[in-house]
């Protein structure tokens, strides 16, 4: 039974809660008749052991099963009755005890969705993003393509920019040949973004058959340990070179991409590229509705929710930095400086929460059922793989529902949005 209610914070309660003695002693009882059934003790047949006895050899342990019977089910009992919508679990405050004969009386603290009152989200007013795609964006798509398209072929000329380059290669550090780091037959394409710049410029103009030394001096905060601070030389040699030949943009290039002609293919490439502009725009439309719901609602969000989105977005951070070979700053800077955007992005959940339960939106079972599909065929796998993948990489498919059901009210809003 809940007695009474404490505001603490408007984001923290704290419940009294009863529970009557009849419902103690009836627990109690069901669980001494459980053990009276199965107990062996010396003297005594089975299911005839005194309850005095039961209690001098069990009472602590029929204690703890019954208290952890009771406190869950008259909490979740309290909550309802209250109406209230925990975030995070709750704390007991006292050590409970049970008295034969007696209520239990208990207090939780509790944090809970705030209460956000009046929603402002109708006819935002919205800065116009044109959609315009130019000749040059058409170009370069088309130069992607053709790049793709390259294919390598033997040549005994020197090498140029972009050709390839068949090689072995030694490294020595402080004079002695490192084999780890020593490969043989790599195939490397001569820009900068395959190697460092001085790498790369002491292939090119070389041929078949010869040779070329590199030294590069490396940061003394470079991923790779072995090489951190130090001078290493590089001894290459050109097993093999090869001409990168590029296909002319011609008709024959079209058809390659399933268009008769140069000028259907440059269509496409323009109805394409409108499609992604509008899509990223939409993204943009959405983000500026955030900030826009953001700042018209003032009210405190629960603590629990920040710390939490807080950890979500230095374990990305840390991955992200993995990935590229960074190092991070600590934590505790990183939780400071993060502070303020995982507020926002909590207050973002809370808003497009109370929205969609207002309007009536949510993300079904078709909804993820659609995705789920859309998200197989844009990748080449069957629907039960991304489903699997959803699963191992966010937990379960409740992340999936979230952002489908986030999308769908920032959807509705943007429909009712002032665009000028």
């Amino acid at each position: 039974m809940l007695q009474g209610i404490e505001q603490l914070s408007p984001t923290t309660k704290k419940l009294t809660i009863n529970i009557p003695s009849d419902v103690i002693t009836s627990e109690t009882n069901i669980v001494y008749n459980k053990l009276r059934a199965t107990s062996k003790i010396p003297g005594f047949r089975p299911g005839k052991v005194p309850q005095a006895i039961l209690e001098k050899k069990y009472s602590k342990n029929v204690e703890a099963e019954v208290i952890e019977k009771i406190i869950p089910e008259f909490y979740v009992k309290a909550i309802k009755e209250a109406n209230l919508e925990p975030v995070s679990y709750p704390h007991i405050d006292d050590k409970i005890e049970l008295v034969p004969g007696q209520p239990l009386s208990f207090t939780v603290t509790i944090e809970v969705k705030p209460e956000i009152g009046e929603l402002k989200y109708q006819g935002i007013a919205l800065k116009e993003k044109p959609v315009t795609i130019e000749n040059d964006d058409i170009e370069k798509t088309l130069k992607l393509m053709q790049e793709s398209k390259a294919l390598y072929s033997v040549t005994e000329d020197a090498l140029k920019k972009d050709d390839m380059a068949i090689i072995n290669t030694d490294v020595y550090i402080a004079d002695n040949l490192n084999e780890e780091l020593s490969y043989k037959d790599y195939p490397l394409v001569l820009n900068t973004e395959s190697m460092p710049n001085e790498f790369i410029n002491a292939l090119i103009g070389k041929k078949k058959g010869e040779p070329a030394e590199v030294k590069l001096n490396f940061e003394n905060d470079h991923p790779n340990k072995t090489i951190a601070g130090k001078e290493v030389l590089f001894k290459v040699h050109i097993t093999e070179a090869k001409k990168k030949n590029i296909p002319p943009l011609d008709d024959d290039f079209a058809k390659e991409a399933n268009c008769s002609t140069m000028e259907e293919l440059k269509n496409k490439i323009k109805d394409n590229l409108t499609k992604m502009k509008k899509s990223q725009i939409n993204l943009e439309y959405k983000k500026d509705i955030l900030n826009e719901l953001i700042k018209v609602h003032t009210f405190d969000v629960p603590n629990s929710m920040v710390e939490g989105e807080i950890d979500s977005l230095i374990y990305k951070a840390k991955q992200d930095a993995e990935k590229k070979g960074e190092t991070l700053k600590a934590d505790e800077e990183l939780k400071r400086e993060y502070e303020t955007t995982a507020r926002d992005n909590v207050k973002s959940v809370l808003l497009l929460e109370a929205i969609g339960k207002k309007e009536k939106i949510g993300a079904t079972e078709d909804d993820i059922k659609k995705a789920i599909n859309e998200t197989a065929v844009r990748n080449n796998l069957k629907p039960e793989e991304v489903t699997k993948l959803y699963s191992v990489r966010e937990g379960s498919i409740e992340a999936l529902r979230s952002r489908l059901f986030a999308d769908k009210v920032l959807d509705f809003i943007l429909e009712e949005a002032t665009i000028k």
